[in-house]
């Protein structure tokens, strides 16, 4: 904490702020008694000319920050930026974090500043973590799941340079070379350079020498080779396999997953082969309210023909099947862990809830159904398992429609490989859930969403 910024320091500035304040203040006064003497001339040109234009207004527009919060909001941001957290943090961390200081800063004293850089280095490991999880997500989809991206692999860039060859700031690429370079050089031990200094500056000096407008380009730095086409698109190569498995490595720290050393893609069977042992805790994590909402959206419950007939296997707290009755389904459930199955029975909403191991049963003792809908365990790609089963409990033009880790869409193990391409036989599609949406019930792994119809019908 000391070598972050001193009590001393937290103290003089926080006597800094206090006296700009009271400065602030007997301004404000001035300006109200100028502003009410204003009013008062208003008033008397009014009376001596009643028949003018309304072209003079004393009224302030528009929201106005009060002093205190514009005060604290810049000292706070001054902190925060004079600490190593300013390197810590991906440009979407600051960008957010600046927002919430000008619109909501508490105020600024010498124990809030303490406790508040407290916590802060307390989080600075989860905050790398994140930044370096949601910008290499952002980066390339390959990197929602650590067991997706394979060293050595190109990275593309749409439209990082606009059609006159001039940064393209709507997209933004200049900030995430920025935050890469940034990341490698904390993970070598290194601090961050200035803009100038990195690949940035070596970019925008190449591009000088190449001419104007739009035009090719080629750049090699430390950590990655960047070649720009006249379209715009950058291509971009990592040189450094090390740091790349690091930034890799703390990925899946942050999923929850921790990388063993040089992992490899442990074969666990092919795609007709399951796993019989139950996960760990029964790979048991509740469906967030707004997936759960997503997932019905997707499953489309409502038919001119009828009530659909609805399953959902490894049904956990009910939190998909629930919202299949309110939507107007007939629903069965089942579940493997006995108190919650126990828990869905006395809900009284349910056709059948049968309490067993899903992937032992046989369809023929439920019958098929018009919809599956299901979250089933990720670890180990039992979801790829409990996909794979839920199929055959599907009528010939059903609809299932699965949350999934994102390992399923990327992983280069036998088993997803070949269920992929089942899938795409199938016409299924996989879409992105937002990054971090089971944070609340406790892991920050990615997912992903399947719709599949049974009967290979195209999916819009």
């Amino acid at each position: 904490m000391n070598q972050l910024i001193t009590r001393a320091s937290i103290a003089e500035i926080a006597r800094l702020r206090d006296a700009a304040l009271s400065a602030f203040q007997r301004a404000r006064s001035a300006e109200a008694e100028a502003k009410q003497q204003m009013e008062e001339a208003a008033a008397m040109l009014k009376v001596a000319a009643p028949f003018a234009a309304g072209l003079f207004s004393t009224r302030e527009k528009g929201q106005v920050i009060t002093d205190r919060h514009y005060i604290d909001g810049r000292v706070w941001d001054s902190v925060i930026h004079s600490t190593e957290l300013n390197h810590l943090m991906d440009k979407k961390a600051k960008d957010e974090l600046r927002q919430q200081l000008l619109t909501d800063a508490p105020e600024f004293t010498e124990e809030n500043a303490y406790a508040t850089i407290e916590h802060f280095m307390a989080e600075a490991g989860m905050i790398f973590r994140r930044g370096i999880a949601e910008m290499f997500s952002n980066l390339d989809r390959r990197f929602r799941s650590h067991s997706g991206w394979k060293l050595g692999g190109r990275v593309i860039l749409d439209r990082m340079f606009d059609e006159n060859g001039w940064w393209n700031y709507h997209r933004d690429h200049r900030s995430t070379l920025q935050d890469i370079e940034r990341t490698f050089l904390i993970l070598d031990g290194r601090k961050p350079v200035a803009d100038y200094a990195g690949i940035v500056g070596e970019l925008d000096k190449a591009r000088r020498l190449d001419g104007r407008g739009a035009r090719q380009t080629e750049v090699q730095s430390e950590f990655y080779a960047v070649r720009i086409f006249k379209n715009g698109n950058a291509h971009l190569w990592f040189k450094r396999d090390d740091l790349v498995t690091k930034a890799n490595r703390m990925i899946g720290e942050y999923y929850g997953e921790v990388i063993p050393e040089e992992r490899k893609h442990e074969d666990d069977g092919g795609l007709h082969e399951p796993k019989r042992e139950m996960a760990k805790n029964f790979g048991f994590f509740p469906t967030p309210d707004s997936l759960a909402d997503r997932t019905i959206d997707l499953a489309s419950l409502h038919s001119r023909d009828g009530v659909l007939n609805v399953l959902e296997p490894s049904a956990g707290t009910g939190q998909l099947s629930r919202r299949a009755v309110m939507a107007g389904a007939a629903v069965d459930c089942i579940e493997c862990q006995p108190h919650l199955a126990k828990d869905l029975k006395a809900a009284g909403i349910y056709g059948r809830v049968i309490c067993a191991d899903f992937l032992a049963l046989n369809p023929r003792i439920t019958d098929l159904y018009d919809r599956i809908i299901m979250n089933p365990p990720f670890d180990r790609e039992r979801d790829i398992d409990h996909v794979m089963h839920a199929l055959k409990f599907l009528k010939a033009e059903g609809l299932l429609v699965a949350i999934m880790s994102a390992h399923t869409e990327f992983a280069e193990s036998r088993k997803a490989v070949a269920f992929r391409e089942h899938i795409a036989r199938l016409n299924g599609v996989f879409s992105d859930n937002p990054m971090n949406s089971f944070a609340s019930v406790g892991t920050n792994v990615n997912t992903i969403t399947l719709k599949v119809w049974k009967s290979g019908r195209k999916v819009w």
